[in-house]
């Protein structure tokens, strides 16, 4: 095997002949819906009012983006429990939207514990930690079955399952305090743990949010954030989402130099790491090397040259990671090394995720 100028996967491949690739087409747009509660609805702090909340923020920046088709929070619903949730996935008028949706947002199940622990009219908390258990499992049953639901419905959609921040900062009494919070983080473990055996995405909240809890909930007799609190769970989405990129593939070469394929399938987080001889220019990685799904699709990867070794190129998985079908890694001659020169040989690497 001649010596490749320019990169060396470090990866074990078997190599084929040179081929014209696929025309290749620009990315989909995403069809969003959002389903839970009043905080998907956008309820403000004060009253009962419907305001921008983190769907619309999440709505809004996917528009920016130029991928966003269509969205809708209107099955969200004010005071849904997990049970409200499990009615309203199994609607036939709900399930026209979650067929065709690629992004599908769940918040739910902590109005369940509110209705039960917490008395709105004076403000007290009756907590039970054995009832509250008990009150989990009935919460995560219904969650599950809701997700399992859209997953029957619509097997190709992302779906993101939030999880609880504590909405109960403002209590004076300390014990009672730890006690609840105990109670949410309990939750939250549940929760993620949900997600990770229903095959769907976590976020994570809590963790954000409770830092700067009560300037979030800044009226002290309602659970609702403002915007501010709000801004913190869209930003806690993208923190596990990578906007799909909508633009076409520059300079793709008509015959490639090499082409490699990887014979057994990657995890769906996998990261490439690809050596060169050169140093790399760090501009140039966007526009030189790029991952596509079944010959049609450019998937949002991270691309970066590596903190410790300049020679060395990171190409990290979506932050859902990638779906199940067949990719091609390319690395074109836009890929540059510091002084400008561009790459002698273009390469192009097949790989499938199961």
């Amino acid at each position: 095997m001649r010596k490749i100028w320019a990169c060396i996967l470090v990866v074990t491949f078997t190599v084929f002949s040179i081929y014209s690739p696929s025309v290749y087409a620009e990315t989909t747009k995403i069809d969003y819906v959002a389903l839970g509660d009043s905080l998907a609805s956008g309820h403000t702090p004060y009253g009962v009012a419907v305001n921008r909340g983190f769907t619309d923020i999440i709505s809004e920046v996917l528009a920016k983006e130029k991928v966003l088709g269509s969205y809708t929070k209107e099955f969200a619903a004010s005071g849904q429990t997990s049970a409200g949730l499990v009615e309203t996935v199994n609607r036939t008028d709900v399930q026209k939207f979650l067929k065709q949706a690629e992004l599908v947002t769940i918040i739910s199940g902590a109005n369940d514990f509110i209705d039960e622990f917490y008395n709105p009219v004076n403000g007290s908390i009756q907590i039970d930690l054995p009832k509250a258990t008990a009150l989990l499992e009935t919460v995560s049953g219904n969650l599950a079955t809701a997700i399992k639901q859209i997953k029957t419905l619509n097997p190709d959609a992302d779906v993101y399952l939030y999880g609880y921040y504590f909405p109960l900062p403002h209590i004076q009494d300390v014990a009672l305090k730890q006690k609840v919070q105990l109670a949410f983080s309990i939750a939250n473990d549940q929760l993620a743990t949900l997600a990770k055996r229903e095959g769907v995405h976590f976020v994570e909240v809590a963790q954000m949010f409770d830092k700067n809890g009560i300037a979030y909930l800044e009226n002290p007799a309602d659970i609702h954030p403002n915007m501010a609190g709000y801004q913190v769970l869209a930003d806690q989405f993208f923190a596990n989402f990578s906007i799909p990129v909508n633009k076409p593939l520059p300079s793709i070469p008509d015959k490639w130099g090499q082409i490699i394929e990887k014979s057994e399938p990657v995890a769906s987080n996998k990261t490439w790491t690809i050596n060169l001889n050169k140093v790399v220019n760090p501009k140039s990685v966007d526009n030189g090397i790029f991952v596509v799904k079944d010959g049609t699709l450019r998937i949002p990867v991270s691309i970066k040259v590596s903190s410790t070794d300049p020679k060395q190129v990171l190409i990290s998985a979506p932050k859902q990671g990638y779906k199940p079908g067949s990719y091609e890694l390319m690395i074109t001659k836009d890929l540059k090394d510091s002084l400008g020169g561009p790459l002698k040989t273009t390469v192009l690497m097949k790989f499938q995720v199961k």
